[in-house]
């Protein structure tokens, strides 16, 4: 995994050469945008691109989580943040 942070905008690539050599590699691209998920085009995607993408909303404090996954310690809904007061993260509006 290789990642590159340039606020706003961040880039992680992931390989696998050590199973699929140079056969395989995902590239994700984010922004940080000042709303909340809000803008139609945020990456500036020409239309036919555009058609394709896909808008996945994720909630981290009501999507299920496997239990062998699961960690008290992480738990959005019960952590609160000593430094800045925020959370626990609550109900379907916490955002």
């Amino acid at each position: 995994e290789e990642a590159w942070n340039a606020y706003p905008y961040c880039k992680t690539v992931i390989t696998n050469p050590g199973y699929m050599k140079q056969g395989f590699s995902i590239t994700i691209e984010t922004m940080h945008s000042p709303d909340r998920g809000t803008q139609e085009n945020a990456h500036f995607l020409p239309p036919e691109k555009l058609k394709q993408r896909e808008v996945v909303f994720i909630d981290i404090a009501n999507d299920t989580v496997l239990t062998k996954d699961y960690k008290p310690t992480e738990d959005p809904t019960k952590m609160k943040s000593e430094k800045t007061g925020r959370g626990p993260l609550t109900g379907k509006n916490w955002q």
